[in-house]
């Protein structure tokens, strides 16, 4: 596994850090979300065929698999270095390489009955997104689904057990993750669903649960650490980080956590695409 991710704009890390940080996070969510599909979804049947991209590490697209075996499954991800080795996938399942950033080949245009995406609200509002939703829509067969889930962050949470307790480090994180999503796609992924050839586009809120949010902020933190390692020698906030991690860590142990819903869009595909 790569620990570098210099040149495709992974902010984060493809070491076993990063791997044991998503696996960890997928179990989380399925615990706030109690589904892999959402209930709106119709049951895939045998024949169908479901993507994930930017499947990561593939957990989400390996659960998926053994729920529904007479489905083809396939991951898809700038880099694959994550995910288990081919000789040990199950028969119904797939990895292979391929950037959102980019149009999907001849192959895998109009495969899919439904589309999978989780957590790509690092990619800039002002950035390729438009691009990449259409590009995410060409994998749909004509009313096929889109399922993706993103932080709401609008609706974080800071808890503390105990009312006299004033934290300043986790606030601080909170603050900065906010304003990182409101640069982001997330606020207006929604209308730009609508803009890009879905239809009957429904989102859905969930949690946070109080019970997990200690492990929630735990990997907040988890991936704080793999951005500071990707951050320029001599930053300011890599050199902050380590002392910063510390504070909330304090913070942490004094009974302070932070958390935020999860919202999961669900739409289909038009028969004729945007554009």
């Amino acid at each position: 596994m790569t620990e570098s991710t210099a040149g495709d704009g992974y902010q984060l890390r493809r070491d076993f850090t990063g791997s044991t940080r998503l696996n960890y996070q997928h179990y989380l969510w399925q615990q706030e979300l109690r589904f892999n599909l959402h209930p709106s979804i119709p049951t895939p049947v045998p024949g169908n065929a479901i993507a994930d991209v930017a499947t990561g590490t593939g957990v989400w697209l390996l659960e998926v698999a053994r729920e529904h075996p007479g489905v083809k499954c396939l991951g898809l991800d700038i880099d694959t270095a994550q995910t288990p080795p081919k000789q040990w996938l199950p028969s119904n399942v797939d990895f292979t390489t391929w950037s959102i950033f980019e149009e999907p080949p001849a192959a895998l245009r109009e495969k899919f009955d439904v589309v999978h995406i989780r957590l790509v609200c690092l990619v800039p509002l002002d950035g390729p997104s438009s691009s990449m939703i259409g590009n995410i829509a060409m994998l749909l067969k004509p009313n096929g689904y889109l399922q993706w889930e993103e932080l709401d962050l609008s609706r974080s949470v800071i808890a503390t057990t105990d009312a006299s307790i004033q934290p300043v480090a986790i606030p601080r994180m909170d603050k900065m993750m906010k304003a990182r999503s409101q640069r982001s796609l997330v606020p207006k992924l929604g209308e730009m669903l609508w803009e890009n050839g879905f239809r009957s586009v429904k989102r859905y809120h969930f949690g946070p649960r109080m019970e997990l949010m200690k492990f929630h902020t735990e990997t907040h933190v988890l991936a704080w650490v793999e951005a500071a390692f990707n951050m320029p020698e001599g930053s300011q906030l890599k050199k902050e980080t380590p002392q910063f991690l510390a504070e909330v860590q304090g913070e942490a142990n004094q009974g302070v956590c932070h958390g935020a819903a999860k919202i999961v869009f669900v739409a289909q595909r038009s028969g004729q695409l945007a554009g």
